[in-house]
């Protein structure tokens, strides 16, 4: 009898008492008393696999077409990455988020029937239970794989009378498609069970049966690619979608260092121990190399093999470094520029705390700032990843931050807001890592698995983006709102900021309004001059090979009040270093690295506080005051230049609204005091003496 491919193939639970045969060209598992991970186990398979290739071509051995390599590629065996249970919770998240069916587009009155059934089952999100992140990864990896190719699978099940000839399946209609899923990409080989795992007899059914149909299913397959002249599967997804999935391929994995638990030399000391090398910016990321952000100086910039690597790595699950993508960690760092000394922080949506447990990352360890945290989805979670970080000072609160009153005493020394709204996720490249790393609601897998946004929810969003950014900018001691999204839209990001700005300014009339403030983070000269994440006064990325689009808005104003001006420009400047109390020497040591240290935007950091200081106490002369014009001032300069010559000196572009609304306030003519007048019918009027007779 001729050998078999099951005979001959990798056995991965071999027999008790019997040794197993190693032939050179196939892979072999690891040995050791302890089994490794199912993913790790299957990854090492990959390499292997990959390794040996390359290795026999090299050597001549393997060349395309020849008989050894028709042998290779008809006895390789694709590896297994899910296991019974990994099945079920990718089930229950299709089953969730679904798209219509084939059946509900062909029937309306199915579509208008279900239609409410699908709303809701959407917000009713399962409880799921995973062993590890990578059993979660691998979930939902699965799951969304799944929601792209939904409606091809619906096609072809239907082509081949799948639940015709398996009626009991139709129930568990969910499995069916997630076990598909993984025999398509497997190219419909036999399924072995996992090292551990426990094999659930209702699932091996459905994988006979789905090996009995393996036929029809390829020949299904085949006539679509053919008819579409799609080299394979991918190509018959939409261009957004294929492009996202090229973009993730490809992206660099990000972590920013938690100074709650470690600092910067710690962690590179910890990852040149283990053979990591730091590299600049400029260089290529390939292998284990890694360098640190431009942007954020706290993030570190991994190549995409390093990302199993990550997960498993001590300082992650110590939580010294913690994995979040970039377009993350742009927000809390503008938070940091603007957030004065022991000044309270607001955060609004803050999902599953990661981005919140940053923000307290970046202020002072000493420093007795709180950050009021809103609209955590789960509280238990939140105060888990808190505790797990070391992150402390952070209060969750309950209630609706719609509900709060501006002037409410809690929120008296909240200086900062940071909204991260919740939107379409339109410029998230990687959702599964959102989903693992940051805690991202999965529903955002829905929207994403067909490239589209569904613009009947977007108007909703926006209108809810806009109320909370209206409310935002009524707290009467807040200076400073950031609005962040992940969303390339415009109407999410640059329409919102503006309604909101202008409504508000014109609702409150305040002496000094809102306005949008130039990024507040240091970008290099060749972003600004490449326009690389500066459109105009926001910051905004689009979705690259690099990092997930992201949208940030800074809105400021100025106190009212000239000494709380005074206090708020003493306590960001000491935030950012620039009074960090350093006293200049007699004998002038070290003047040249005082004088960079000093240096902020090209200008002296004491010219800039003394000047912003001395604008709330310019005052205007009286009338009768003359007074000649200094010698080296631009008024001078004017005078006494030729006529030809005469240039007026143009204000610098950064204070010019915040002096315009000044000097208006203080041209205002004083009011004439009007006349005391009395009404008719209170005067008393003085009638004549009457006649008197004689």
């Amino acid at each position: 009898m001729p050998p078999t491919a099951e005979s001959v193939l990798l056995q991965r639970r071999p027999v008790s008492g019997q040794s197993r045969a190693h032939s050179p060209f196939l892979p072999h598992a690891p040995t050791g008393l302890g089994r490794p991970a199912s993913s790790h186990y299957n990854r090492h398979l990959m390499r292997e696999t990959a390794n040996m290739r390359t290795k026999m071509a090299s050597e001549g051995h393997l060349v395309n077409g020849s008989d050894l390599d028709v042998k290779f590629q008809y006895f390789y065996k694709e590896p297994c990455l899910y296991s019974h249970q990994i099945f079920i919770n990718a089930s229950k998240i299709f089953s969730t988020l679904k798209h219509e069916s084939l059946e509900e587009r062909e029937n309306p009155y199915l579509r208008k029937k279900n239609k409410t059934g699908l709303a809701e089952k959407v917000q009713e999100i399962p409880q799921l239970h995973f062993v590890n992140d990578q059993d979660k990864r691998l979930a939902f990896e699965l799951a969304f794989s799944t929601l792209k190719y939904q409606l091809l699978f619906e096609e072809i099940l239907q082509d081949c009378a799948f639940y015709a000839t398996y009626p009991e399946f139709v129930e568990d209609s969910g499995l069916v498609m997630v076990m598909l899923c993984d025999f398509q990409g497997r190219k419909f080989q036999q399924r072995h069970a996992l090292p551990g795992e426990t094999v659930l007899p209702d699932l091996l059914e459905i994988e006979q049966a789905i090996l009995e149909c393996k036929t029809h299913l390829n020949a299904a397959l085949a006539r679509r690619r053919i008819k579409a002249e799609a080299p394979s599967l991918d190509h018959l997804l939409p261009d957004t979608v294929r492009s996202k999935e090229e973009l993730r391929s490809s992206m660099p994995v990000y972590g920013w260092i938690n100074h709650r638990k470690s600092n910067m030399s710690e962690v590179l000391d910890a990852l040149k121990d283990e053979h990591f090398r730091l590299v600049s910016p400029e260089e290529a990321l390939e292998g284990k190399r890694f360098c640190v952000d431009s942007l954020c100086h706290d993030v570190l910039m991994f190549s995409p093999e390093c990302a199993n690597d990550l997960i498993k790595n001590h300082l992650v699950t110590a939580g010294k470094l913690v994995l979040q993508d970039k377009s993350s960690s742009i927000a809390p760092h503008s938070v940091k520029y603007l957030v004065g000394e022991d000044a309270d922080i607001i955060h609004v949506n803050v999902g599953s705390g990661m981005t919140t447990a940053h923000i307290a990352s970046l202020l002072e360890a000493d420093s007795r700032s709180h950050i009021w945290a809103f609209g955590a989805r789960n509280q238990a979670e939140v105060r888990e990843n808190m505790e797990k970080l070391g992150v402390k000072g952070v209060k969750l609160m309950s209630e609706n931050f719609l509900d709060i009153e501006p002037d409410d005493n809690r929120f008296k020394n909240a200086k900062v807001i940071l909204i991260t709204a919740d939107c379409s996720k339109s410029g998230v490249a990687n959702p599964i890592d959102f989903i693992v790393n940051e805690g991202e609601d999965m529903k955002i897998l829905k929207d994403l698995s067909i490239g589209e946004t569904d613009m009947s929810k977007l108007g909703d969003l926006t209108a809810k983006h806009t109320e909370l950014l209206k409310h935002a900018l009524k707290f009467t001691k807040v200076q400073a709102v950031v609005y962040t999204t992940r969303s390339i839209h415009e109407v999410e990001n640059e329409n919102v900021v503006s309604k909101a700005v202008e409504y508000t300014n014109l609702v409150q009339q305040r002496r000094y309004p809102y306005r949008v403030a130039p990024p507040v983070i240091p970008f290099s000269s060749e972003a600004i001059d490449n326009n690389i994440g500066i459109h105009g006064k926001f910051i905004k990325f689009r979705p690259t090979e690099k990092t997930s689009g992201c949208f940030i808005a800074v809105v400021t104003r100025e106190p009212e009040d000239s000494k709380e001006a005074a206090k708020d420009v003493l306590a960001r400047a000491q935030a950012k270093g620039l009074l960090s109390g350093k006293k200049r020497n007699k004998n002038h040591e070290g003047h040249e690295n005082e004088d960079e240290d000093s240096l902020v935007n090209g200008h002296k950091s004491e010219k800039l506080l003394s000047r912003r200081l001395r604008r709330q106490d310019q005052r205007l002369p009286p009338r009768s005051a003359i007074s000649a014009p200094h010698a080296s001032s631009p008024i001078h300069n004017y005078i006494h230049s030729p006529i030809q010559g005469r240039r007026i000196p143009r204000p610098n572009g950064v204070a010019v609204g915040a002096r315009l609304y000044k000097d208006a306030a203080k041209r205002e003519p004083a009011q004439k005091k009007d006349k005391v007048t009395v009404p008719e019918h209170v005067k008393v009027v003085k009638h004549p003496a009457p006649f008197s007779r004689k």
